[in-house]
């Protein structure tokens, strides 16, 4: 007799069956993955032109850099679906079921209580965003704001349950009674339903017709989701995946989970591609990280898993580093003379002799030339700075009316027509700008508002050690002590400031009033003004958020230039009271001015909205305007640089700079302006080369950009190289890297770089 046969093959385990899922999440995320990545690669290739190469190039490295985030995010949308139902894969129609199932004997209380919800969550969501803009816009400290916020939510949150509570019986009752012939009615998959899409309607009709601000009823408060700023693809695209991943365990539970695993991980081919590929493409790998929401991103986590140095840079992925065995080599690196290391993956050592042959420093040759002496002993110097102030206001060409005042003092003044910032964001322009040193040699901390240490020193501190009446008038807080930009000043005055500890990141009052009527109260002091003074003011409005207002020309609303239109009018109107004001003084005289800007702002150029990050014209150019009393009015055509702004000052005012023998860190890097200003008749301003120096920060890669003639260089974290030739092509578009005009100026950047005397300050990205 044969023994009883053994038992077939048990059931797959639980664990085996949830790995069979996982996989097939990891499918349904790679799929979509492609998918969306081939959307994330068309937004990099907006207005980047029609090159098929190029485009075939940066999808496939797109679709490389977008798959690991996928896997990522599938496997999180797969342990998702195994929380929500361990035992079988989660489907719409399971999903609905089980809504369905709950509602079994007494269909009409969840019929009910589903909308209800969904509507009073809808209610509670736009009544605590209403509170919050109203609280954040008011005059007291953040803790006590957001204690505010936070109370005030939680009782909203507790009054819509009661109310849901409450509404509950008599929908019920209302439902029950319609469900006579319409079963639907106490469906709670449908009533549900028709929650969400009135939740959503009342959500698109929001953004639709709300302002950017907030503004525009009940429901204007989500037109804070038009803000350009806002770029909300990324989030949504990485939802569709992890919804793909949700979902996908039912949807292809036939396939076998090997097979589904296999064909998730071919994307990674692409990855492993991508490594090498974008070494050769760095054009690729900025449109990914200019253009690209989650390629971008990924892009910047993978070069930093590849750091095998720890030196901040990958040899992969187009991370430019040239050595990653050796921390010490990589592209932020110092170049060292004649050692024979290519020490910052330039292409070469820079020898002292290649350094000698190039062009010298502007700076001595200027000095020689400079007619300070020429200028009367008793000068004031007023230094208006404008924040996000463009280059094309209405006497460079602007036709609409946004600066008649500022107009009428270029009539009278010498003007830059071509002037660069030293970055394109405030912390890292004005500080440099008022020292008198490009941003990578200025002793700095890591913040986005960078603090400037002891060791540099301010052009007012200087002003004020020689005797002159130093004051200033801010509307920010950041222009106090908490950078140290209110160092060497006699009186800081921040009466148009919010509070102490106020948020900084609300924008939405008009200062430009407040700070005129500030600085003319200075103005009306004889401590002030019996001698020799300097006063520095800076205008905040033309910064978003931008404001409308009824006292200037109304430029519309279509889109958000006409509003920043309207800031410069209005801004432009209140340095007109402060122009009238001193040349109706006796002080006026004798009294030079000194007007720019801190940045620019983008509308759209180059994809990009406000500023900061980029280097690009709209962002960096600025306008500049010097009046002097006794000299002609004048243009210059020759580019500037904001780093000539403090030997200028301290020329104007005859307060010499650095002695011979000063420490080290003492020195400016710029020239005066005043030969400029004091050209002979017939006579052209000396080209000389411009450097825009943005350090890294928290939310900023490194960038500079050298400009030599009509050739701007402009580099990306070190490693990525764009050349444009501003002449032929003003607004940038064709990069010109890789042909014979990158050799040429290439060494020249080489140059000002060794020049440089560099702080390195390093930190976490946030």
């Amino acid at each position: 007799m044969r023994p009883p046969s053994s038992p077939g093959p048990a059931v797959p385990t639980l664990a085996r069956a949830w790995a069979g899922r996982l996989a097939r999440s990891a499918l349904g995320a790679s799929v979509l993955g492609v998918v969306a990545a081939s959307l994330d690669a068309g937004w990099a290739l907006t207005g980047g032109g029609d090159d098929p190469a190029f485009q075939r190039a940066t999808y496939l490295a797109d679709v490389g850099v977008f798959a690991p985030v996928a896997l990522a995010v599938g496997l999180l949308g797969g342990l998702g679906a195994v929380v929500v139902d361990p035992s079988h894969p989660p489907s719409p129609a399971t999903l609905i079921g089980s809504l369905r199932v709950r509602a079994i004997g007494r269909p009409a209380d969840i019929a009910a209580f589903v909308p209800l919800a969904v509507l009073a969550a809808f209610l509670w969501m736009t009544l605590c965003a209403h509170l919050a803009r109203a609280l954040l816009g008011l005059e007291a400290a953040p803790l006590l704001v957001g204690t505010a916020v936070a109370a005030g939510s939680l009782g909203l949150g507790l009054i819509a349950g009661l109310a849901v509570l409450a509404l509950t019986p008599p929908l019920r009752r209302t439902l029950a009674n319609a469900s006579d012939g319409r079963p639907a009615c106490v469906d709670p998959a449908v009533t549900g339903g028709v929650a969400l899409g009135i939740a959503a309607s009342l959500f698109a009709l929001g953004v639709a017709t709300g302002g950017v601000s907030g503004e525009g009823g009940f429901l204007g408060i989500y037109g804070v989701f038009r803000r350009p700023e806002l770029d909300l693809r990324a989030p949504a695209l990485l939802l569709v995946v992890a919804l793909a991943a949700f979902l996908a365990p039912a949807a292809v539970r036939t396939v076998r989970a090997p097979v589904a695993l296999l064909v998730a991980l071919l994307p990674l081919a692409l990855t492993a591609r991508a490594a090498p590929a974008l070494n050769a493409q760095p054009a690729v790998g900025q449109a990914l990280e200019r253009g690209a929401p989650v390629g971008g991103k990924s892009l910047a986590i993978l070069r930093r898993l590849a750091d095998r140095d720890g030196d901040r840079s990958a040899a992969l992925f187009g991370g430019g580093d040239c050595d990653d065995r050796d921390a010490r080599v990589h592209p932020l690196a110092e170049e060292i003379l004649d050692n024979g290391v290519d020490d910052d993956c330039s292409g070469g050592d820079l020898t002292a002799a290649a350094l000698a042959a190039l062009a010298p420093a502007p700076k001595a040759a200027a000095r020689a030339e400079s007619p300070a002496a020429r200028l009367p002993a008793d000068l004031n110097v007023v230094l208006i700075t404008i924040d996000t102030l463009r280059w094309d206001l209405g006497y460079a060409g602007n036709p609409r009316p946004v600066s008649p005042n500022l107009d009428a003092l270029a009539a009278r003044s010498t003007v830059f027509e071509r002037a660069y910032a030293l970055a394109s964001y405030t912390g890292k322009s004005i500080g440099p700008m008022l020292i008198g040193k490009y941003g990578s040699e200025t002793h700095r901390n890591w913040g986005h508002f960078n603090k400037f240490g002891e060791e540099d020193t301010f052009v007012a501190e200087r002003l004020k050690a020689a005797g002159v009446r130093t004051m200033s008038v801010h509307g920010h807080r950041y222009f106090g002590s908490f950078g140290g930009l209110d160092r060497g000043f006699d009186v800081v005055d921040m009466s148009a400031a919010p509070p102490e500890g106020a948020p900084w990141d609300v924008d939405n009052k008009a200062t430009s009033p407040a700070l005129t009527d500030a600085a003319l109260r200075l103005l009306g002091s004889s401590e002030n003004t019996g001698g020799r003074f300097f006063l520095w003011v800076h205008y905040l409005d033309p910064h978003a958020d931008y404001l409308r207002h009824k006292d200037v020309p109304d430029f519309g609303a279509a889109s958000q230039r006409d509003l920043y239109d309207g800031e410069v009018a209005f801004t432009d109107r209140h340095i007109g009271r402060l122009l009238d004001a001193i040349a109706a003084a006796p002080f006026g005289g004798r009294t030079a001015f000194v007007v720019t800007s801190d940045h620019g702002e983008a509308f759209g150029e180059h994809k990009m909205f406000r500023h900061g990050f980029e280097l690009w014209e709209e962002l960096v150019r600025v306008p500049l305007l010097v009046h002097v009393p006794g000299a002609a009015p004048s243009r210059v055509s020759a580019r500037r640089s904001l780093i000539d702004v403090a030997p200028t000052l301290l020329d104007v005012m005859r307060v010499p700079g650095p002695a011979e023998g000063a420490p080290a860190t003492d020195f400016l890097s710029g020239a005066s302006l005043l030969p400029d200003v004091f050209l002979a008749p017939g006579e052209q301003a000396a080209a000389r080369d411009v450097l825009i120096d943005m350090p890294a920060g928290p939310y900023n890669d490194a960038r500079r950009s050298l400009i030599r003639g009509d050739m701007k260089l402009t580099i990306s974290g070190g490693a990525r190289f764009e050349l444009y030739d501003l002449a032929g092509d003003p607004e940038e578009r064709k990069n010109l890297w890789g042909t014979p005009a990158a050799k040429e100026i290439e060494p020249y950047y080489a140059a000002a770089r060794a020049r440089l005397r560099e702080i390195r300050v390093t930190g976490a990205r946030k």
